[in-house]
């Protein structure tokens, strides 16, 4: 870096000096920025969000507020940071005089005068002052181990993501996980599940206790502790509404909770997963696992017998971060090495893997690892960066569905889906006519980065088709040429396919 380029990178590349810098200019919401950012400070690190409406269902007044737990390892609590004199602006840095001490000294007049400074250097020491105030401070690190500071944060996503209320919770107690459930036998009031875990530590996993806490939000503005209960088996890493219940995965179990006046009611559970479950979403009587490991498991919840059956498993293993389910049979993951995936349930997978009530081949069967069905693989795409969240989504009104991504980095990206036979053979003979013609900055065959850890299957790279417009136009005259198109009906089709998404 440099000071003359505070923004950038001055870089060289063979006989050129380049400088690489990031256009802020609209990160701020402005008119060329394709979406609308509203910036919220956060006392720790956001683990996870959920939209919470309050009011009974039939009401015409309800308000939608947006939930997120926070919590950070090594850090101390908020209020244990004030105890111990902490300053979170750095305001108090200000409030230094000439000695340093922080202590009002006499001077005499002449040396007043000699100490005095013209205007533009004060202004220049009031912007840095600001600019110290306005940069986060990190504080003091806690000697023990399993120290951890956390909160669950209420906002209101009408009002530019206004906070409501910020709930900081016990001491070395994180919450990590949460979503909205309406239990049946409770007439359907919304409430907030919050998993917290107290005391856990990294290097050997292990934590003290574990809790399902309960919220209920009063006039969409405050946060009630309804009651917490402690679970055992490990921490609790992903929750969601099933059947008017709530499913809860702790460490290896699956176990499904109805509500009681005091605690949450255990009714049924799965024991038996490969590692911890860290995705969890549902469908109708199905229930989609995706743990830290073995990728993704689908469990189907028989009502006759009030138990939890493993239907399909994923034969490769895949450590899941991130999941979105695109229809009933079909689910979207994404793994902590860049890779998305789509995994489909088998047609007659599920009548396949019935159990038998007669008990006569239970014992044959859950002996036999191949009885279980696998979950087929429809497409596969190497991103490159660690994808931590899913969702699908459409971004204009009145158009299509497609599936968002957002990266460890912050990028994001999306997985838009051809309507036509015609669209899927125009990019394939493109991203085939592109791979010799683009510029490679590190050397590497695209289809062969696409193709990291599995070869890319039924994926079109997007990156590469849009570079046919930083081509020259002679190669771009050869390769609509190939198509047999025009280098405008070329660029007018990728424009057209970007304008469908935004």
């Amino acid at each position: 870096n440099s000071e003359v380029v505070q923004d950038g990178i001055v870089a060289t590349a063979g006989k050129t000096l380049r400088i690489l810098s990031v256009d802020t200019a609209s990160m701020d919401g402005g008119e060329d920025e394709a979406f609308n950012i509203n910036k919220v400070a956060l006392r720790y690190t956001p683990r996870q969000m959920t939209l919470l409406a309050t009011g009974e269902v039939s009401a015409t007044n309800r308000k939608v507020v947006l939930v997120v737990v926070e919590c950070d390892h090594n850090e101390y609590g908020y209020e244990e940071k004030q105890l111990m004199g902490f300053d979170f602006t750095g305001e108090g840095k200000a409030d230094k005089k000439i000695g340093g001490d922080g202590m009002d000294m006499d001077v005499d007049s002449d040396e007043e005068q000699d100490t005095k400074k013209p205007e533009e250097n004060d202004e220049d020491e009031e912007d840095e002052e600001r600019e110290i105030r306005d940069t986060p401070i990190r504080g003091p690190y806690p000697k023990e181990k399993g120290s951890w500071g956390s909160c669950v944060r209420l906002l209101d996503p009408t009002n530019n993501c206004r906070s409501l209320e910020c709930i900081e919770l016990n001491r070395n107690e994180a919450a990590l996980c949460c979503t909205s459930v309406r239990f049946h036998s409770r007439g359907g009031e919304p409430l907030l599940a919050v998993g917290t875990v107290t005391g856990m530590t990294m290097h050997p996993l292990k934590q003290v206790e574990s809790h399902v806490a309960l919220y209920r939000v009063l006039n969409g503005e405050r946060l009630q502790l309804v009651h917490k209960t402690k679970v055992d088996d490990g921490p609790v890493l992903s929750l969601s509404h099933f059947q008017g219940r709530l499913l809860v995965g702790i460490g290896k179990t699956l176990r499904l909770y109805e509500m009681g006046k005091r605690q949450l009611l255990r009714k049924c559970e799965l024991r038996g997963f490969p590692t911890m479950i860290k995705c969890l979403q549902t469908a109708g009587d199905r229930a989609f696992c995706g743990d830290m490991l073995q990728s993704v498991q689908i469990i189907r919840y028989d009502t006759t017998a009030n138990r939890l059956v493993l239907v399909a498993n994923d034969p490769t293993p895949r450590p899941i971060t991130a999941q979105e389910l695109l229809d009933w049979n079909t689910v979207a993951v994404g793994d902590k090495f860049g890779n998305i995936c789509i995994l489909r349930l088998p047609r007659g997978a599920e009548a396949a893997a019935a159990i038998d009530l007669t008990g006569q081949r239970a014992l044959w069967d859950s002996s036999r690892e191949d009885h279980t069905p696998k979950l087929e693989v429809l497409c596969h795409y190497h991103v490159g960066e660690v994808v931590t969240n899913l969702t699908r989504a459409s971004l204009v009104a009145g158009g299509a569905e497609s599936l968002i991504y957002v990266t460890v980095t912050g990028r994001i990206g999306a997985l838009v889906p051809f309507t036509s036979r015609e669209d899927v053979e125009f990019y394939t003979e493109l991203e085939s006519s592109l791979r010799t013609q683009v510029v490679r900055p590190t050397g590497r065959d695209p289809q062969a980065y696409r193709s990291y850890y599995a070869p890319v299957k039924h994926v079109i790279d997007g990156d590469l088709c849009s570079a046919f417009n930083t081509l020259p136009f002679v190669e771009q005259s050869k390769i609509a040429n190939k198509l047999d198109r025009t280098v405008g009906d070329i660029m007018k089709k990728l424009e057209d396919t970007r304008n469908a998404l935004l």
